[in-house]
């Protein structure tokens, strides 16, 4: 056997692949009907331009949209707005007064630094009211206004993503920089990237990265007209819709709202199949269970595995990390579960949270396909942040180290 690791060469030794990704190895997400991608297109404030041309001229393509709106600009055009409605598009509640930064001296006498959770509660439940009132429907989705998600100042700010998660089905962001990720996406953050003034020339790289990606790009706009500040040109609303015509490009193109309950079903119905990473914590008992669902596989050939729910070794580069979250220090028993074949069987491995370090041996489970679970050591763990790393013990150059299923937590004396 070769000599382990010590910690700090298995720390440096981490730190150098760190330039390899830490994505989930998962199936392509199942758009409909085959598609590549999603697109929704969506405008903020009931601008008066929204009704006709915007909405107008998207029905001339069968293409809806959704429309996030303060109610009182609305008001100004209730017909406009029923035809919106009558005609398929998505209304989505943009609050109910706009609040945004006092730093915008437009904003100063509904400051979100002013605001409270409470406040903003009573606010957005009215706006809601407001519409069902004004137009029969009662939004499910929700933009931030300037895209900001806090209430309150300095010791007292507070975010109200929660709020919005309780409230909407989804919450779209504003001038973002990228598509949304349908397996990861946190639905009260959706990413919404910026489509106000620009050519459909400019627009398109970012379909074709989405489509490359598999993911859903939700555009974001104001005024839709010819030219003007905060404008999203019908030129390039034009193209966009008969790019996402053409079956030859695979988009789905559909309102947030629709789009959202579908990823969410889909989401749902592949649950403990996909690897998406993030921080555990511990069950009622106290228990803490870090699965393959949730780590981070590292290296250049570490393979999350759906079918197993287990992460494959191939190299002694690779390992798979666990972030978790404890409400109070305590020592656990380290369980282990993995299978491996008797002819790899035998090969080190070594765990790390912190300074401490638990060595081992992978004994044979069986076969790939037997999975076993057995104690492997202890960990004292501090309150707060930790994170544990399971890598190779030692280099190899054929072969793999195991299957690695899971690590479970037990609070020692439980």
């Amino acid at each position: 056997m070769k000599s382990l690791f010590s910690v700090t060469a298995c720390i440096v030794n981490l730190s150098v692949f760190l330039v390899f990704t830490a994505g989930a190895q998962n199936p392509d997400f199942p758009w409909p009907d085959g598609k590549k991608m999603a697109i929704s297109l969506s405008f903020d404030d009931a601008r008066a331009s929204n009704p006709s041309p915007g909405a107008a001229l998207l029905n001339e393509y069968g293409v809806k949209a959704t429309f996030y709106v303060v109610p009182s600009s609305m008001e100004r055009d209730i017909p406009g707005w029923e035809m919106v409605v009558d005609t398929g598009h998505e209304i989505g509640n943009h609050s109910l007064y706009h609040p945004c930064s006092g730093n915008f001296v437009w904003s100063r006498n509904k400051a979100l630094e002013d605001y409270t959770l409470e406040r903003m509660r009573k606010e957005l439940i009215a706006a809601n009211d407001e519409v069902e009132r004004l137009l029969g429907v009662r939004p499910e989705v929700f933009a931030y206004p300037c895209g900001l998600t806090y209430v309150g100042k300095g010791e007292r700010t507070q975010s109200y993503v929660p709020l919005i998660s309780e409230l909407f089905l989804s919450g779209r962001g504003w001038k973002d920089e990228a598509p949304v990720d349908p397996y990861y996406v946190d639905m009260a953050q959706l990413t919404g990237m910026e489509m106000d003034n620009k050519s459909f020339e400019e627009i398109l790289p970012l379909i074709e990265a989405a489509a490359e990606n598999r993911q859903w790009l939700v555009l974001a706009g104001h005024e839709t007209n010819t030219e003007g500040n905060q404008t999203t040109y019908l030129s390039m609303l034009r193209k966009l819709c008969a790019y996402a015509n053409d079956p030859a490009n695979g988009i789905w193109i559909a309102p947030v709202g629709t789009v959202a309950k579908y990823v969410k079903e889909k989401r749902s119905s592949m649950e403990g199949n996909l690897n998406i990473p993030g921080i555990s914590e511990p069950s009622e008992n106290g228990t803490v269970y870090l699965t393959s669902e949730n780590g981070k596989g590292i290296g250049p050939d570490i393979k999350y595995m759906p079918e197993w729910n287990a992460f494959g070794w191939f190299t002694a580069n690779d390992r798979v990390e666990w972030d978790l979250d404890l409400p109070k220090k305590g020592t656990y028993e380290v369980w282990m579960e993995w299978s491996v074949s008797d002819e790899e069987a035998g090969k080190p491995f070594v765990l790390t949270s912190g300074d401490q370090t638990i060595e081992g041996i992978v004994k044979p489970s069986g076969s790939w396909e037997t999975f076993q679970k057995t104690k492997i050591g202890k960990l004292s763990l501090e309150a707060d942040f930790n994170r544990i790393i399971v890598a190779s013990g030692e280099e190899f150059e054929d072969g793999a180290l195991m299957d690695l299923k899971a690590l479970t937590l037990v609070p020692v004396g439980k």
